[in-house]
C-alpha cells in the first residue's frame, strides 16, 4: 500500500515508524508543518516529524495549510496514493485532498488515528481530558476522516486502561504505540477487505476542547480529587497554575493528602520535607512539584522555604469554575 503521512508533534512518529518499517507500505511523502519559532531566543524549531522524515531520507513536503487547492500555489503533490495516514496533523484535511480528481487516486481516503474511543472526546485534547474527566478505560480509534470534526465512520478502535498516577504524558506515550500497530492492521484490514467503516452514533459524542489558560487554573474550591486529576491531565505540555500573592506558580506534581482539612480552600495547612499541602473545597492536595514564574522547577518543599510559606499563608482564590 501506497501512503501519504501528513502529521507534525512527535504522538505521530510511532505510526510513522511502523509504517515505514512494514514490508507492505510504501511511504510516498510527508507533510509537516512549516518551522516555528519557540523558546525565549524565538529560534526557529522544526516539527519532530520534519526531523523523523530526514533521517529516513522521505521526501518531506512543509506547509502552512492545505487549505489553498493546487491551483492556487501549493506545492506539488503526490496524489496517486492508496492512503493518507493522518496523525496529529495540525491541518484541516479538505476534500480535494482526500478525494482527488480523476488524475489521482487516493483509494482508501484520508485515515486519521484519534486518540479516544470515539464519539467520546471529540476535539484537540482527548488525552488531556481522559485524566481530568476520568475516562477509563479511553483508546484509540482509527476513522475516515470528514469535513467535520472526528465525526467520520469508525474502522478500528481499541481500549486503554488508565493507570494510577497516570499524567498526560505518560498516557500520550501509551496510545501512541497502541495506535501505531492499529493504524498498520487498519491498512492491512483495508486492503483485504476485512475492515469496513461503522457510521459513529453522534448522539453519544462528548468533547474535549482545546486546553486554555483559564482552564489551567486551580480553583481551591474544587474537590481535592479533581484538582489532583487536573495537574496529572495537563502535565507536562501545559501545567495546571495557581497564583499565591500575584506570582503564577506551576503545579507540575501533587497527590491527595489523607486526612480532612478544616480550613479555608486554598489555605496551606502542612510544610514538610514531604510536600505543601493546601486545604480544598474537599480534602486537600499535597504539591510536590512546582515551577515558579521565571525559575526552574523545584520541589514544593525548596520552593516553600524560598518564599518563607508558613502554616495559615493562603494561595489566592482564582475565578470558581462550575466544573467543580
Amino acid at each position: 500500500m501506497r501512503v501519504t503521512l501528513v502529521g507534525t508533534p512527535s504522538f505521530a512518529i510511532p505510526t510513522f515508524e511502523a509504517l515505514y518499517q512494514a514490508q507492505d507500505v510504501d511511504v510516498a511523502q510527508v507533510i509537516t508543518k512549516t518551522e516555528k519559532r519557540a523558546g525565549r531566543g524565538l529560534k526557529p524549531t522544526q516539527p519532530e516529524v520534519f526531523n523523523w522524515a530526514q533521517t529516513k531520507g522521505l521526501r518531506v513536503v512543509q506547509l502552512d495549510t492545505l487549505r489553498r487547492t493546487p491551483e492556487a500555489g501549493l506545492p506539488s503533490l503526490d496524489l496517486t496514493v492508496d492512503a493518507v495516514v493522518v496523525v496529529a496533523s495540525a491541518f484541516f484535511i479538505p476534500k480535494w485532498f482526500r478525494e482527488p480528481p480523476p488524475d489521482g487516486r487516493v483509494t482508501f481516503g484520508a485515515i486519521n488515528l484519534h486518540p479516544s474511543l470515539l464519539p467520546k472526546l471529540r476535539g484537540p485534547a482527548p488525552i488531556n481530558r481522559a485524566i481530568i474527566e476520568n475516562y477509563d478505560p479511553t483508546g484509540v480509534t482509527t476513522l475516515k476522516l470528514v469535513d467535520e470534526m472526528d465525526a467520520g465512520d469508525i474502522l478500528l478502535q481499541q481500549e486503554v486502561r488508565l493507570h494510577a498516577r497516570e499524567t498526560a504524558g505518560s498516557l500520550a506515550g501509551r496510545l501512541a504505540e497502541v495506535g501505531a500497530a492499529l493504524m498498520l492492521t487498519t491498512l492491512r484490514g483495508l486492503g483485504a477487505g476485512t475492515v469496513q467503516p461503522k457510521p459513529q452514533d453522534h448522539a453519544q459524542a462528548t468533547y474535549a476542547p482545546k486546553i486554555t489558560t483559564e482552564m489551567r487554573g486551580i480553583d481551591w474550591y474544587c474537590p481535592a480529587e479533581r484538582t489532583d486529576r487536573l495537574a496529572r491531565g495537563l502535565y507536562p505540555d501545559a501545567p495546571a497554575r495557581a497564583s499565591l500573592q500575584g506570582d503564577i506558580v506551576q503545579i507540575l506534581a501533587a497527590e491527595p493528602a489523607e486526612g480532612e482539612a478544616d480550613a479555608a480552600p486554598g489555605t496551606i495547612i502542612a510544610v514538610d520535607e514531604a510536600g505543601v499541602v493546601v486545604a480544598c473545597g474537599e480534602g486537600a492536595l499535597k504539591l510536590t512539584r512546582v515551577k515558579p514564574a521565571g525559575r526552574g522547577e523545584m520541589t514544593a518543599h525548596a520552593f516553600a522555604l524560598g518564599r518563607r510559606l508558613a502554616v495559615g499563608d493562603r494561595f489566592d482564590e482564582g475565578k470558581r469554575r462550575d466544573d467543580s
